[in-house]
Formats: structure tokens, C-alpha cells, sequence
């Protein structure tokens, strides 16, 4: 987990996350204004769906919406507000794809332009299939409500796809690795499934049938053109894409070996000094590119596959098991064994 820094808190998002959580601060009988003054959120901009604000704005709003309105449950409530079509472009091309397992791609594809806070990585295992969130930063006593709204949209974004009569097929499983705040029964009403707290892990777990469903607007010519779109609006908000996601881009690509700076430079048609520099104006060291990528490979390595400690050693470009752990226990502060 890694702290918040300046440059991550003013990544750009949709204004209409906020617009539907003060639909909700309505329904509690509050006014939003006061949380949109704190966070800097004029509130004209509520009306405007082209409108963005910063994940630094973002955090301010939920913060100041859970300090006036004490309910241990308001994550699962304010997840109802999201349905699928809440995320404009990238819902709809969800929609529009072949499959559900296709859907899901869709959506960790264009996962920057949502409201999640989350690293999700999707994988199958032993005839089940797993959405698992993992924390990007620290998120604080803010993480569990951003838990529970990400997972509520899961559940509210399926139920949208499909119709009544297939929901036995869904979800079949939700793990909290936080206590649970109040009645297990009152979240399992609301996920319709069991739900277990106290776990390793924060996950989604359907039955890998699941993934092979059709979905009913399925429209390959429609999903194109939407997936066009995405891009055109990932554009818009990100901006093009500067030396740090190329240079993470590198990083996440490469297998079984360790990226340096003079390879990729030359990737670049550049040098290793102004790539240095270029990371270094975005707010970014290559060294701390590398640790961030390659934590998360390990730790998705380590949670979803068997493999030894040396296998994932060997795959991640390490000569000797020892120097890939003594650079995990650098990264996370526990041994790839404890951590797993």
C-alpha cells in the first residue's frame, strides 16, 4: 500500500461519481453544498457531465459526506446510485460486449476512466473466477466505504445486464478482510449470496460458467465504435500519455527480466539523463516505477497463482530467490512467506 502523493491527487476523474453521492446526501435529508465548498467543488458543476475533478476533490467530498452522516452501511447504499449507465462510454461498451468475461475486460481496459480507488485484477481458479480489489494507496478510514461502493456496483452493474431469471448464475461469494461493521445478514440480504469478513482478501467469486454467458445487447460493431470513444475520452481526461505510463507500460510488459533505464531510453531514440529528467518533472524516479510495478506483480503473483517463491523469483527477471526477497520485504515490509 503506498501513501498518497501530490502528483496522484490530481488525477482527473468524472464529476458524475460526486453527482450521484450527493443524490444520496439528499436522501439523508442534508444539503451537499457544504461538502462540495469543502472539496472545491463549485456547484454549478454538478449539472455539467463534462465536468472532472481531482482525486484529491473526490477524497475531500467523501470525507466531509462521512463526517455528517454517521450510517456503517451508507458504502453499500451509495453503491445502488451507481448503475452501469453511471459510467457513460465505458458502461455502455461494456454492455455491448459479446460476453461477461469480455465485459470485464472492457472494463479494467479503461479502468483509469471509473471511480475506483482500486487495483482489480481478474483471474480464474479451480471452476471459480475472481475480482479481487487490492489498494493502490492508503486510503485510511475513507477504504471501507470505497470498498463497499466498488463492490455494490458489481452487484448493481450485473443485475442491470441481466434479467431476473439469470441471477442464480452470478455472484456467488464476497470476502471483506475488514470486520463486519454490523449484521452479516444485512449484506448478505443486499449481495444475495454469503458474505465472509476477516478474509486474506477483498473479492468477488463467481462460478467460471458465469464468465461464458451471453449478454443480451451484445452488438460487436456498437462495442467497437464505444471502445473508439473510451480512447477519444481517455484522452480528453488523462491527456497523452507522458514518459511515466510509457516508461510503466515497459515495466508491466516485461517478463522474466529486470528493465533499466539505458534500454528503455533507447526504446525512446532518447537518453538515460532525459528520461530521468522527463520522470523526474511528472513527479517520478524510474527506481520508484520499478518498485511500484513490480510489487504488484509480485503480490498478484503471490495471490493468485501456486507458484514457488523462486518460480516467481525466476519469472520476474531475479537471478537468486534472495535478492527478490530482500527487495519484496523493501517494497511491502514482510517476506513474499508472511505475505502470502
Amino acid at each position: 500500500m503506498l501513501p498518497l502523493d501530490m502528483h496522484k491527487l490530481k488525477h482527473r476523474q468524472s464529476i458524475i461519481g460526486v453527482s450521484l453521492l450527493a443524490k444520496l446526501v439528499a436522501e439523508y435529508g442534508l444539503a451537499a453544498e457544504p461538502m462540495l465548498v469543502r472539496a472545491g467543488i463549485p456547484l454549478a458543476q454538478l449539472s455539467d457531465p463534462k465536468a472532472h475533478i481531482s482525486l484529491q476533490q473526490d477524497i475531500d467530498f467523501v470525507s466531509a459526506m462521512l463526517a455528517a452522516i454517521n450510517d456503517p452501511v451508507i458504502g453499500l447504499k451509495a453503491g445502488k446510485r451507481y448503475p452501469i449507465s453511471a459510467f457513460g462510454t465505458i458502461g455502455l461498451a461494456a454492455v455491448s460486449s459479446e460476453t461477461v468475461e469480455a465485459a470485464i475486460h472492457v472494463f479494467l481496459k479503461y479502468i483509469k476512466l471509473s471511480f475506483t480507488h482500486f487495483d482489480v485484477s481478474f483471474f480464474k481458479s479451480s471452476g471459480q473466477a475472481f475480482l479481487r480489489f487490492s489498494d493502490q494507496y492508503d486510503l485510511n478510514r475513507l477504504r471501507r466505504f470505497y470498498l463497499e461502493r466498488d463492490f455494490s456496483f458489481v452487484v448493481v452493474s450485473t443485475r442491470d445486464m441481466f434479467p431476473r431469471s439469470l441471477e442464480s448464475h452470478t455472484i456467488k461469494m464476497v470476502h471483506f478482510d475488514f470486520e463486519c461493521p454490523t449484521s452479516v445478514k444485512e449484506y448478505e440480504a443486499f449481495y444475495e449470496c454469503p458474505v465472509k469478513f476477516s478474509m486474506p482478501y477483498n473479492q468477488i467469486v463467481m462460478d467460471e460458467g458465469y464468465l461464458d454467458l451471453p449478454l443480451p445487447q451484445a452488438n460487436a460493431l456498437t462495442q467497437q465504435l464505444l471502445e473508439e470513444q473510451c480512447e477519444s475520452q481517455r484522452l480528453d481526461i488523462l491527456g497523452p500519455q507522458g514518459y511515466e505510463e510509457k516508461v510503466r507500460q515497459i515495466i508491466i510488459e516485461s517478463h522474466q527480466s529486470i528493465p533499466n533505464l539505458e534500454a528503455i531510453a533507447v526504446q525512446f531514440n532518447s537518453t538515460s539523463r532525459t528520461v530521468r529528467r522527463k520522470l523526474k518533472e511528472q513527479g517520478y524516479s524510474f527506481q520508484e516505477l520499478l518498485a511500484e510495478e513490480f510489487s504488484r506483480k509480485s503480490i498478484l503473483l503471490l495471490q493468485t497463482t501456486h507458484l514457488t517463491i523462486e518460480q516467481i523469483s525466476a519469472r520476474l527477471g531475479y537471478s537468486e530467490s534472495a535478492s527478490f526477497i530482500h527487495a519484496f520485504k523493501r517494497w511491502t515490509g514482510k517476506t513474499p512467506k508472511m505475505y502470502r
